[in-house]
């Protein structure tokens, strides 16, 4: 999981720095970065510059920093909560019993012992029939040597087992989801819902996305946003990127979940981070405003040029008034048209009243 990035990252600090540290980590930083000496152009060091200045005027007011220090210590609960929710995920995962051999409620790896000592059993019994010097290799083999030797026969059997049950349960679910989907795109939602819903329980990923949009649309059935914000929890867990975008949009925006724009933000980074441009523009938004996040224009400007670079003409525009109000760079009016035109072709209307006002347009 990537790192919370802090005010104390953008100094280079460490959280328990004196004020008289973050002051000499401030004038180091300014020297370095200074638009005339910086090699990395004028332009990159305004825009790191920026960055700079908005962490030190945090850090050097108390009360500010106080603030900051506490988002940072309710961003890491959260982090860490997540991560042992994940992890209890793998877990539960990988200790799952194949539905049709194992016994119910049994781990795995007691399933697969569980079955080798009936397979054992029943080889014995079979070789005691015939031959006792036969069984007597046999229970060498197997039980002489110990666990290594469980291990090896489990394995054996185990990959039978799957050649000749996983692959038809896997088919079957392939088949279900494929019809409910065809369904789906057919407009019979009503008749995809109860396909999905099985699925779902047994944590198919794609089944869950999908109940939980069908659920958060309301179309051909009841809306329902508990509901939907309940099954793209469990999708958003298993790093369903559509589903964490959408995750975060019902806790920025309170439907089904309570308000909550810390967790808005944590979904859309997430989602973000996969290269989803409506995750990339709403996170955006977020630190442009402030609202779960520290105000940040430098990152807002970063992932708005992300989704813009995606050709999301909302990031565009609000690039383009990011230049032409010198928000998160140096003012630049050429680059402003620039993000004002792109957004424009594709006919958002804020863009084209930008560019006619600003008597730009082509």
């Amino acid at each position: 999981m990537a790192k919370i990035r802090t005010h104390y990252d953008n100094l280079n600090v460490s959280r328990n720095a004196p004020a008289s540290v973050i002051k000499a980590a401030y004038k180091a930083l300014c020297q370095k970065y200074h638009p005339d000496k910086y090699i990395g152009g004028h332009e990159e060091a305004l825009r790191i510059m920026k960055s700079i200045n908005s962490a030190y005027a945090v850090l050097s007011d108390s009360g500010k920093r106080a603030e900051h220090d506490q988002w940072i210590d309710r961003q890491e609960r959260k982090r860490a909560t997540d991560d042992a929710q994940r992890i209890m995920t793998i877990i539960s995962q990988s200790y799952v019993a194949p539905p049709v051999t194992a016994t119910k409620n049994l781990p795995a790896y007691l399933a697969t012992i569980n079955k080798l000592r009936k397979k054992v059993s029943s080889v014995g019994n079979k070789v005691r029939l015939g031959s006792t010097r036969v069984f007597n290799k046999i229970n060498t083999a197997l039980w002489g040597k110990g666990v290594v030797g469980i291990v090896l026969a489990a394995t054996i059997w185990y990959v039978v087992d799957l050649q000749t049950t996983t692959a038809p349960v896997n088919q079957d679910v392939a088949d279900r989801l494929q019809k409910a989907n065809q369904l789906l795109k057919q407009g019979q939602v009503v008749k995809a819902l109860p396909l999905y819903l099985p699925l779902a329980e047994q944590g198919n990923v794609d089944a869950q996305f999908q109940a939980g949009m069908i659920y958060a649309m309301g179309k051909g059935i009841v809306e329902d946003d508990k509901q939907a914000a309940g099954w793209l929890g469990k999708a958003a867990g298993q790093g369903h990127r559509e589903a964490q975008t959408k995750l975060g949009f019902m806790y920025a925006t309170g439907k089904g979940v309570a308000q909550n724009y810390n967790t808005a933000v944590d979904w859309f980074y997430k989602a973000a981070e996969q290269g989803d441009v409506t995750a990339q523009y709403n996170l955006a938004l977020m630190y442009a405003s402030g609202q779960g996040a520290a105000k940040d224009n430098s990152l807002a400007f970063s992932w708005y040029n992300k989704a813009a670079a995606q050709g999301d003409p909302r990031a565009q525009y609000k690039l383009g008034d990011m230049y032409a109000n010198g928000l998160g760079m140096e003012k630049n009016n050429k680059q402003a048209t620039d993000w004002y035109r792109k957004a424009a072709k594709q006919g958002l209307a804020e863009a084209i009243a930008a560019l006619e006002k600003g008597g730009s347009s082509e």
